[in-house]
């Protein structure tokens, strides 16, 4: 399995950008947004029909990391266990490496499949004895959706630094110098005193001592932070949800319209559509692949729109979850 946080990924993710010196990937805040927009769009389409036995987390994670998954039949009874049809044939999935000689399209005609189980048969011949399930239509060149989540990870990692560092500025707003190691501890005292909540604070005034704790012509020198001019806090979180909304946007989860003065039908049509682009391109691809592949191993695996069953928690039903649902 593929650890998305070893070095070895994100020195070489990392090395494929320009400069390479910023390493954002290797960051907490880099893993956290990862993770959590790979669940996002984990959301996004639902599997129906899936046989007894398959794993549909698998099967979601290959999708959006390699972008295809290689579907065959085994006679192996071991194997039983992890896919079969309504017909008693063990039908299962891999992710795999599509390979071998391209045919007259530049299709791949072989796929490869590396699992300790599969050590006596692991190269399976596409159209014949297997079939692949696509996510995207250019899958064997750019992979899964990788490359989506890394965008936007990348720019909520970043931001969210920049919030962290805004808050802690927005808490610094005044400096005072002393002159010498007393007056420095009867102002750190006249601070904290303040702090605690005290409406007043009286200290003693050593003017005519010649040990000044804050001389009377020249008040202890200070630094004064304009705040509100300085308060960026607020922009830098309407930033943020435009970052989310922007990836919503880009696979299809919905997203509220901003408000305005009026808006028109169009303009809310123009937004629908360009949020459901990216996810019709899949949910297209991806009924291709299964209408072949149904129809070669006796399946009825479907898959639909999140949000055109109203459900956006993601997943994927089995037959047998379709059959208690219908009881």
């Amino acid at each position: 399995m593929i650890d998305f946080f070893d070095a070895n990924y994100t020195d070489l993710i990392t090395n494929m950008k320009i400069p390479s010196t910023y390493h954002t990937i290797k960051s907490l805040e880099y893993q956290f947004f990862f993770r959590s927009l790979l669940q996002k769009i984990d959301s996004s389409i639902v599997f129906t029909g899936l046989p007894k036995g398959f794993s549909d987390d698998l099967l979601h994670f290959c999708l959006w990391v390699r972008g295809y998954v290689v579907f065959f039949e085994t006679n192996r009874k071991d194997l039983a266990k992890f896919g079969n049809n309504n017909e008693g044939k063990n039908v299962v999935f891999q992710p795999c490496f599509a390979g071998g000689e391209l045919d007259f399209y530049y299709e791949p005609t072989k796929a490869y499949v590396a699992n300790p189980h599969m050590k006596y048969q692991n190269e399976f011949t596409l159209g014949k004895e297997a079939l692949l399930l696509k996510l995207t239509p250019d899958c064997f060149y750019r992979g899964g959706v990788l490359d989506i989540i890394d965008f936007y990870t990348r720019k909520l990692a970043e931001l969210s630094k920049g919030i962290d560092m805004s808050i802690i500025n927005s808490k610094f707003g005044f400096i005072a110098t002393a002159s010498n190691e007393a007056q420095a501890a009867t102002l750190g005292a006249v601070m904290d005193a303040l702090q605690a909540g005290n409406p007043l604070v009286i200290y003693k005034d050593t003017l005519n001592s010649g040990d000044e704790i804050i001389p009377r012509k020249e008040p202890f020198e200070t630094f004064v932070q304009e705040l509100k001019k300085n308060y960026v806090l607020t922009e830098q979180l309407g930033d943020f949800q435009t970052i989310l909304n922007s990836f919503y946007t880009e696979i299809g989860l919905p997203v509220a319209i901003e408000k305005k003065e009026r808006i028109i039908t169009s303009e809310a049509d123009f937004a629908s559509a360009q949020s459901q682009a990216r996810i019709s391109c899949w949910v297209q691809t991806l009924k291709e692949s299964l209408e072949a592949i149904n129809e070669k191993f006796g399946l009825q695996i479907g898959v639909e729109y999140a949000r055109e069953t109203n459900n956006i928690s993601g997943g994927s039903g089995t037959e047998q979850d379709d059959a208690g649902e219908k009881s």
